[in-house]
């Protein structure tokens, strides 16, 4: 009896991030999972030390470190400003329904905020400019929430807080897109937990510091400072110094510069297809000239 051919299977493996873009370096090795197939089974090979390796390659990227501090930054001024928010306000005598009214507001513009500028950021890709532009506006939005510190109504602070969350949160989803771009072809994801990490981290450290610095000079050189004015003041040097070094980016977008190269080889690929298409059109047109031309000639004889 004759059995019908059986399919043959092929096995191999490769790494998940391979099939866009091969290894930049030595250190990219071993940094995403391996993905085995054979035949119809499929299998994922995790290192022990997966995540070291990656954390590693992610932080090998030129501009990489860069994202993650920006990112760092916000996440510790909107913790630490949502976390004291009703004391803050409360220093000028604002009620319960007030605090609880101008910290919903916060977290809804911060949400709003950073939806309308990742959209815009995404169709620009101008991923430097507006983080910079961010960190400078948010410095400034940070000091002036220290001057109403001195204000014995809370509406200028109320305002101020506002400002601020409009102007601080949108640096985590653009410095986000910023680190998966130069970071391409790693993981987004675990671009985005090494940024939460580090960002929850510093928070951790900075969220008690900030309410032991509240009395802290209030009484110096003869003259009465509100609570909390020191712990502004260091929030703003944070994000100054924040804004300094991520002046310095050296990084490359990488997953722009592979879009821009699939973009031409797909364009040059149509045209030398429309080339092609026209050269025959061409050659049919010649062809039933000679023919029409010969049929003339016979007709004329």
């Amino acid at each position: 009896m004759n059995y019908p051919p059986q399919p043959v299977y092929h096995s191999y493996a490769r790494s998940i991030a391979s099939s866009q873009l091969p290894a930049t370096s030595l250190i990219d090795d071993g940094a995403e999972p391996v993905l085995s197939q054979t035949g119809g089974n499929v299998d994922i090979d995790i290192r022990d030390d997966q995540i070291l390796r990656s954390i590693k390659a992610c932080f090998s990227r030129k501009g990489f470190i860069h994202t993650v501090i920006a990112f760092a930054v916000s996440g510790i001024v909107l913790n630490t400003l949502s976390t004291y928010m009703e004391y803050l306000l409360r220093l000028g005598g604002s009620g319960r329904q007030t605090v609880g009214i101008v910290g919903g507001s916060f977290q809804v513009l911060v949400m709003l905020s950073s939806i309308i500028v990742g959209k815009i950021t995404d169709k620009t890709r101008a991923y430097y400019a507006v983080v910079i532009g961010l960190l400078l506006l948010g410095a400034f939005a940070l000091a002036e929430c220290n001057i109403s510190l001195y204000d014995e109504h809370t509406n200028s602070l109320k305002w101020s807080l506002l400002c601020a969350a409009i102007l601080i949160g949108p640096l985590q989803p653009v410095s986000t897109e910023l680190a998966v771009d130069v970071s391409y072809p790693l993981c987004a994801n675990t671009v985005l937990v090494i940024q939460q990490l580090v960002s929850n981290l510093f928070s951790a450290l900075l969220i008690p510091l900030f309410q032991k610095l509240r009395d802290y000079g209030i009484q110096m050189d003869g003259n009465e400072r509100p609570q909390y004015t020191f712990s502004f003041y260091l929030l703003i040097v944070i994000h100054g110094v924040a804004t300094v070094f991520f002046a310095t980016f050296n990084g490359k977008y990488m997953r722009l510069a592979h879009e821009q190269r699939s973009n031409n080889r797909d364009h040059k690929t149509s045209t030398s297809k429309s080339r092609s298409e026209s050269n025959g059109y061409d050659d049919l047109c010649e062809l039933s000239y000679d023919e029409e031309k010969t049929s003339l000639l016979k007709s004329s004889a």
